[in-house]
């Protein structure tokens, strides 16, 4: 999926939510990541228009409830037909095949997440991408953690792994969802 396309979703999908400098910070309607106590605390927020990006030094994490595809979400499918016809669409629309490097499902506390991560092309340049489909309580939400195509797939595999990991249904974190909260400094500077 093209940047520009997941700009456009995302930008649809937060229409009306809240972006406050918290460390629980309302990812759409139903899905909150708590990251307090971890580099992603001091992300960036990018807005444009009516939707967001987090920026964490090199990653770049969109995300969305309303994906290509999120319309069949009907409580029978499962993640891995979802993300099936998620894929199929990508496929159609991209400058050039994904070259998958790794397919996994992870089975976290408080999500469970089916992730595809890949090299991808966007405008002709080459970048490596975690695409994850999570399943967050009743709610699921599509997300894609970006990064340079110089990147060790490791380290995206750690760095999409914690994204996971902090997924709740709820502002979790009684210190970082209290109204007095302060964050630390933002850790990427414009």
């Amino acid at each position: 999926m093209t940047r520009l396309a997941v700009a456009g979703a995302v930008g649809m999908a937060l229409l009306g939510l809240p972006q406050a400098a918290v460390a629980c910070a309302q990812l759409s309607q139903d899905v909150w990541m708590c990251d307090r106590g971890t580099p992603w605390e001091t992300a960036t927020w990018d807005q444009y228009g009516d939707g967001a990006t987090l920026l964490l030094d090199d990653y770049v994490l969109d995300f969305t409830q309303e994906w290509p595809g999120h319309e069949i979400t009907d409580g029978v499918s499962t993640l891995e037909e979802l993300f099936a016809t998620y894929n199929a669409w990508a496929a159609a629309e991209a400058e050039a095949p994904a070259n998958l490097l790794q397919s996994d499902r992870m089975n976290l506390p408080h999500a469970t997440v089916v992730r595809h991560i890949q090299r991808d092309l966007w405008e002709g340049e080459p970048y490596l991408q975690a695409v994850m489909l999570a399943q967050v309580s009743d709610a699921r939400i599509m997300l894609w953690l970006q990064a340079p195509n110089e990147t060790p797939v490791e380290d995206l595999d750690l760095a999409s792994r914690e994204v996971a990991s902090l997924l709740r249904d709820d502002c979790a974190d009684p210190v970082s969802c209290a109204e007095d909260y302060e964050p630390p400094e933002t850790a990427s500077k414009e």
